[in-house]
């Protein structure tokens, strides 16, 4: 057995290296500071060294294509956001011809932008039906007052349920609906933009 009765220590002799798995909390924080060491370079190579993304969150569209299609096709009369200022960006665009499948029915035009405040504000045009269309674009809205933009009556509303709101005018047997996150100050600068 020895002097030590056969039973060996947990702890080496000085000089000697403890065996694995004896190790003492001290290392396990040394080896812990050396692995976070590592983690925050990793960090500042990927995070602080990468250039500068700005912009849109999502790529612009050729809103002017979709207008073109769309008045070459003479389904309706629309009307076209021009000119409107720097920070609008177009992020979506389509056509539907023909919108069976909703309660709308009749053609739809759609145009999303982002605004210059990172909001989000879209365009939507039919000849269906007008009270479906601000039912299913705005979410059952209904009107809170009107407004005149640009020497267009518009109706602004609002939805009870979810609180969105938004600008309806009807000429002509097309009506116009602008919608989405933006406020009432930047869907009435859309408005203006129409022509």
């Amino acid at each position: 057995m020895g002097d030590d009765g056969g039973m060996s220590s947990s702890t080496a002799p000085p000089g000697r290296k403890r065996p694995r798995g004896f190790e003492t909390t001290r290392d396990m924080v040394l080896s812990m500071a050396v692995v976070g060491a590592v983690v925050l370079g990793m960090f500042w190579m990927v995070a602080w060294q990468r250039p500068e993304v700005q912009g849109p969150i999502r790529p612009a569209v050729d809103v002017e294509q979709v207008f073109t299609d769309v008045r070459l096709g003479d389904t309706f009369p629309v009307v076209e956001p021009t000119g409107l200022p720097e920070g609008w960006v177009p992020t979506s665009a389509w056509f539907d011809t023909d919108a069976v499948s909703g309660a709308v029915g009749g053609g739809i035009l759609h145009v999303g932008y982002q605004t210059p405040d990172g909001s989000y504000a879209e365009v939507r045009q039919t000849d269906g039906d007008s009270g479906a269309a601000v039912d299913e674009w705005v979410d059952g809205a209904v009107r809170v007052d009107d407004v005149v933009v640009a020497d267009r009556e518009w109706t602004v509303v609002e939805s009870e349920q979810t609180g969105k709101q938004g600008l309806v005018s009807t000429e002509d047997g097309v009506t116009v609906v602008l919608t989405g996150k933006a406020s009432q100050d930047e869907l009435e600068e859309l408005a203006a933009s129409l022509r």
